[in-house]
């Protein structure tokens, strides 16, 4: 029987596809608390990166070879001291870009976080950090990045379901 998971479901139950084709392959962190909000970075003001100025998840590029739950805990200590307790896959995209023909991947993993681990993060990456309810985000929609909008979203609606 053919699987029908993605490259990056494939990937994280240990079978790693060919991805010669990725411009950029990259990892991101739906960093939550048990309230409900959500932490997002405040891009650096940089004409070299993309998405300047905007609202993102916290996370970044993947090293050669390298795991994407690896990627993601490395990220996030480099950039927030944090040292994750779990890390739960949630969502795996590819995006063809056309309108700037770029073919990327992104792999957003879920990251609950304690009032203890809240208080010990230490910004080292973007102008800035905040914790954002669902409504406050969609409300600043035009200052966030568009993947990450929609996949906030996405996990919002989920964990309401539980």
């Amino acid at each position: 029987m053919v699987s029908k998971l993605s490259n990056a479901a494939l990937e994280i139950e240990g079978q790693a596809p060919a991805v010669d084709r990725l411009d950029l392959d990259s990892v991101a962190a739906l960093i939550f608390r048990p309230d409900g909000r959500y932490l997002l970075q405040h891009r650096e003001n940089r004409s070299d990166i993309s998405y300047p100025n905007w609202w993102s998840l916290f996370g970044g590029a993947r090293d050669t070879d390298e795991h994407a739950e690896d990627a993601m805990r490395r990220e996030l200590r480099e950039e927030l001291e944090l040292t994750v307790r779990e890390c739960v896959p949630f969502l795996g995209c590819t995006f063809e870009r056309w309108f700037d023909g770029r073919f990327t991947r992104r792999i957003f993993f879920s990251v609950e976080t304690s009032d203890h681990e809240i208080q010990a993060l230490v910004l080292h990456e973007g102008q800035g950090m905040a914790w954002f309810t669902l409504d406050e985000i969609l409300a600043r929609a035009t200052q966030i990045v568009p993947y990450d909008l929609g996949v906030i979203s996405l996990h919002h609606s989920q964990r309401v379901r539980v």
